[in-house]
């Protein structure tokens, strides 16, 4: 068994975006800022918005860390059990590792962004 096999690939990034999202749930930006937080344009529109804005994504990061980490050991273990080649294994793996950051990224945005538009759309009516 391949150490190095369980720990990189999806459940990495996994990690990360737990303890990211710890970090930004348990010290969260107190004021609008360009060097930490969530820097989208609606959540700098006030300091509502940011506020928000951090708490919803920090929860998010969480959650799709706990997925990840999930998935990235389930595939680890699956491709552990088949029979392919070697180098097939590490090309998937490295697929998976890969395409885990910026689908996430790019879910973790949207959905955020549909919560400010869904929170503060009702406000302004």
């Amino acid at each position: 068994m391949n150490v190095a096999s369980w720990i990189i690939g999806p459940q990495m990034v996994g990690v990360i975006l737990l303890l990211l999202g710890c970090i930004f749930h348990y010290y969260p930006p107190k004021h609008i800022n360009k060097w930490y937080g969530y820097k989208m344009p609606s959540a700098l529109k006030n300091q509502k918005t940011w506020d928000e804005a951090n708490r919803y994504s920090a929860i998010y990061m969480v959650k799709i860390g706990i997925f990840l980490v999930i998935a990235g050991l389930l595939v680890t273990f699956i491709l552990n059990e088949v029979s392919i080649p070697a180098r097939l294994k590490e090309g998937l793996t490295a697929l998976f590792l890969i395409a885990s950051g910026p689908i996430t990224g790019v879910y973790i945005i949207v959905s955020t962004e549909n919560h400010l538009e869904k929170i503060f759309h009702k406000e302004q009516k």
